[in-house]
């Protein structure tokens, strides 16, 4: 049966709306959006970890057990306060002797069982003996000049005079030389004491801070050894977020970045933060730069080694043309109802990706199937 050249015209009308519908209808039934105006941020991730501020460990300069735990962990400390003390009886017994032997040094210097006392007694002896022969050997010279005395005996009397002062000059110097000897001995006798003082005294470990203990590594009873941790003091108030940052994004790092950071604890809850310190070394083992950073608004109440995440912000730019990151297809291209079109991308984090040119505000795009 042939058809006229009106049915065939209708009959392309029809096949064209129905493939037009069927278009339709599946565009309609897909996630689609638009580009919006609103302010896109890109950022660096880091885990995050909560430590006191001003942390430090608490080491012994010395070996021995444990005798007194004075502040127990939560406990609020001042500087100077004796955290523990340690007992180390060998380096009592060896104070002991040194002052004992610095004590007996000072006496045969300055005290009543001087050492210089006999030398002196000596000297002055001594120096009356050259008193007697000198004024011996000048009667003798007077003696010889008038022919009443031999030649030797004037001789003999003025070498009996040189004699005493030779020998009054040699105590003399014996006394100096007795009198450094000791001088030093004492010298040296009270750094030992001192040294001791400072090794037992070691066993006396107080606070370098005015802080919280926060942590005890030992009991009473247990033995430290030398440079060993015994606790973990910091600041009671004031808390310090410590990141770990991939060698990767170091470069993008600066002072005073601004940082999110979402807490376990606070679940929900954003906290405004700022980098303070930059380590300038790699960590060889994680290869990682460790920063640290400091709360804005800290939370209402902070523990050490609470865990969360950070997001350091590297750009951030207001009124940006966006859209979802999982609209934009690979080699920056998005579809629209005309296709896909390429655009050209500016800043983009996870969410969001902003569109510098190729399609705008009014542009309707389809999600990737």
């Amino acid at each position: 049966m042939a058809c006229t050249f009106g049915e065939i015209q209708n009959m392309r009308f029809s096949w064209f709306f129905l493939i037009s519908l069927i278009l339709f209808s599946c565009s309609s039934n897909r996630e689609s959006t638009k580009p919006k105006r609103q302010t896109i941020v890109n950022t660096v991730y880091s885990s995050v970890i909560i430590e006191p501020l001003n942390l430090y460990q608490v080491n012994s300069t010395l070996s021995g057990n444990i005798e007194n735990i004075l502040f127990q962990e939560g406990e609020l400390v001042k500087k100077g306060d004796v955290l523990f003390t340690l007992s180390n009886n060998t380096n009592r017994l060896n104070q002991q002797n040194a002052r004992l032997n610095y004590q007996f040094l000072v006496d045969s210097y300055q005290g009543r069982s001087n050492a210089l006392e006999e030398l002196k007694l000596s000297y002055s002896s001594a120096k009356l003996g050259v008193q007697n022969d000198s004024v011996n050997a000048r009667r003798f010279q007077n003696l010889f000049a008038q022919n009443a005395c031999s030649r030797v005996e004037m001789e003999k009397a003025t070498l009996a005079a040189q004699v005493s002062k030779t020998h009054l000059k040699a105590i003399h110097q014996s006394i100096l030389r007795k009198e450094s000897e000791l001088k030093n001995q004492v010298g040296q006798s009270k750094n030992n004491l001192q040294i001791s003082e400072i090794k037992t005294s070691d066993g006396i470990i107080t606070s370098n801070i005015d802080g919280k203990l926060f942590q005890l590594f030992k009991q009473k009873g247990e033995y430290v050894s030398l440079q060993e941790s015994i606790a973990i003091l910091g600041d009671k108030n004031n808390f310090v977020l410590k990141m770990l940052i991939d060698e990767v994004d170091i470069p993008k790092i600066k002072l005073g970045q601004q940082v999110w950071v979402e807490l376990e604890a606070y679940k929900g809850k954003v906290y405004e933060a700022k980098v303070t310190k930059i380590a300038p070394k790699m960590n060889e083992k994680t290869q990682t730069f460790e920063l640290e950073a400091l709360f804005k608004i800290a939370p209402p109440k902070l523990y050490m080694g609470l865990t969360g995440e950070g997001n350091i912000v590297i750009h951030s730019k207001q009124k940006a043309l966006v859209i979802p990151r999982e609209y934009l297809h690979p080699g920056n291209k998005v579809e629209t109802v005309n296709g896909l079109v390429s655009v050209v991308i500016g800043l983009a984090n996870w969410e969001l990706v902003e569109i510098l040119s190729g399609i705008s505000e009014n542009t309707q795009l389809f999600k990737p199937q």
